[in-house]
C-alpha cells in the first residue's frame, strides 16, 4: 500500500551549488534569485539548495550561511530550514516559497 504522505516533505527542485566554480556574493544572490524565479513560474512550493557544509573550504562554510540569512528575509520565501537526514542533512537548506 501507498503512502499517501511520502512525497510531502520532497522538494519540487533542487540547486546544487557544487556544480559551480567559486562564486563572488553577487553571483550567489542572483543564481539564487534565478532559480526563486523559475521555480515561481512552474507553481513549485518547495526547493532545495544543496550548499554543502563548508568542510572542504579553506575559511569555513561561505555559501550555507550567506544564503541562511539572505533566504530568511526574501519576499518570496515563507520559510528555510536545514534538511533533515534523507534530504541531504546539515548541507542542505529547503525552502517553503510564498
Amino acid at each position: 500500500m501507498a503512502n499517501k504522505y511520502q512525497n510531502l516533505n520532497q522538494s519540487q527542485a533542487e540547486l546544487d551549488f557544487h556544480d559551480f566554480s567559486v562564486l563572488t556574493k553577487e553571483e550567489i544572490i542572483k543564481i539564487t534569485d534565478d532559480f526563486i524565479n523559475d521555480a515561481q513560474e512552474k507553481s513549485y512550493q518547495r526547493i532545495s539548495f544543496i550548499v554543502g557544509q563548508g568542510k572542504h573550504s579553506k575559511n569555513g562554510a561561505v555559501i550555507k550561511p550567506l544564503l541562511e540569512k539572505y533566504l530568511t528575509t526574501h519576499p518570496e520565501v515563507s520559510r528555510v530550514q536545514k534538511g533533515k537526514f534523507n534530504q541531504g542533512g546539515e548541507g542542505v537548506l529547503v525552502v517553503d516559497l510564498s
